[in-house]
């Protein structure tokens, strides 16, 4: 079997380090010392009891989004979210829709698991919306699965609960899932943050620890699913980890009444350096943007067709700072641009863009 490389992730991993890296999408990582919890070694075990999950961690994220602990599936990461959903539900020669531009994995897995695929586009006039007429059309063509991000990755744009819930309900009368990475959501506030989990019966969602709250060393993520569809997903942990790591589990647990604590710690800093990203964009004669409704990254677009791979890799040369390439995301008029580091750091590094723009 040919296992094709995922190259973004590849990338991210091992070339994208500088000086000033504005690749990452998630707030910084916390250490154990920065969580709000006293914690002594005697406190944790190496193993316990998680056949299928931790309980009461199952029974946390259960209670946070209002499911019951048998919607749950633990998985390790939302990447291995992604990848149990592929298997679960896509067979040689399925038809899945996958918008674009895309987060690479949501397109490596169904490849992986020699789906058709079908491309929805989120075009950058459209303000990365979905077009319903063409969502319609790629149903019609016979979709199994469609797979979309909320927020959007790259763009950060958001889809209220009214237009996902129109979605799945056109995705059910073609007797399709929609499956919805919602890793960003919870940047949002309020309402909008609420998983479109529940809102019919025909959507599964996926999410974890580690963009919003800095936990990704945990790799704890998760799959909403009904009932059914969690048992037949939760078979797959015997395929791949056969039981997760309790001592992370357990430390996840403990940390689970904390999340709001922490997600609203990073509120004004990110706030402050959205304010910082929207006033150079507004004095910008060679980039445009959809401004993203929340989240921790945008996605410029150069202007006049130039090439967002080369002023990615212009930028790296001249000032080791780090984007993320637009081929990634199948856009190479654009960059990715991660804005969760320091406000004093953004604002320098958003200096020294706006001069190496003048150059390029």
């Amino acid at each position: 079997m040919t296992i094709e490389p995922i190259a973004y992730l590849e990338w991210a991993k091992l070339q994208s380090q500088a000086k000033i890296n504005l690749s990452r999408s998630g707030v910084p990582d916390l250490s154990l010392k920065e969580l709000p919890l006293t914690l002594e070694l005697k406190d944790l075990e190496i193993s316990g009891p998680n056949p299928y999950g931790y309980q009461p961690l199952l029974e946390a994220i259960a209670e946070r989004y209002k499911v019951e602990p048998d919607n749950v599936v633990l998985t390790q990461g939302a990447s291995q979210a992604i990848f149990m959903v592929g298997a679960g539900f896509i067979e040689s020669g399925d038809k899945v829709i996958v918008e674009k531009p895309a987060y690479e994995p949501l397109l490596a897995v169904p490849r992986f698991f020699k789906a058709q695929i079908l491309r929805l586009e989120r075009r950058f006039e459209n303000r990365f919306e979905i077009d319903f007429d063409e969502y319609q059309r790629l149903l019609r063509e016979g979709a199994k699965l469609i797979i979309l991000t909320n927020l959007h990755n790259p763009s950060g744009v958001w889809l209220d609960r009214q237009k996902i819930q129109t979605l799945a309900q056109e995705a059910e009368r073609f007797g399709a899932y929609l499956f919805v990475d919602e890793i960003y959501l919870e940047f949002l506030e309020g309402e909008a943050a609420s998983t479109c989990f529940g809102l019919t019966d025909r959507i599964i969602v996926a999410s974890s620890l580690t963009k919003v709250y800095g936990l990704g060393g945990l790799r704890c993520g998760w799959i909403l699913a009904p009932k059914e569809l969690a048992r037949r997903l939760r078979r797959l942990t015997d395929y791949l980890v056969v039981e997760g790591a309790f001592i992370s589990e357990k430390l996840a647990w403990l940390v689970f009444p904390y999340l709001d604590r922490l997600r609203e710690k990073n509120r004004s800093w990110i706030e402050a350096n959205r304010k910082l990203l929207r006033l150079f964009m507004s004095q910008q004669s060679q980039l445009s943007w959809v401004e993203p409704d929340g989240g921790v990254v945008c996605f410029p677009r150069l202007i006049n067709g130039r090439s967002g791979d080369e002023f990615s890799h212009y930028l790296r040369r001249k000032a080791d700072i780090s984007v993320v390439p637009g081929t990634f995301f199948e856009a190479k008029e654009h960059f990715r641009l991660g804005y969760a580091v320091q406000s004093e750091i953004l604002a320098s590094a958003l200096e020294t863009i706006n001069s190496v723009l003048q150059e390029f």
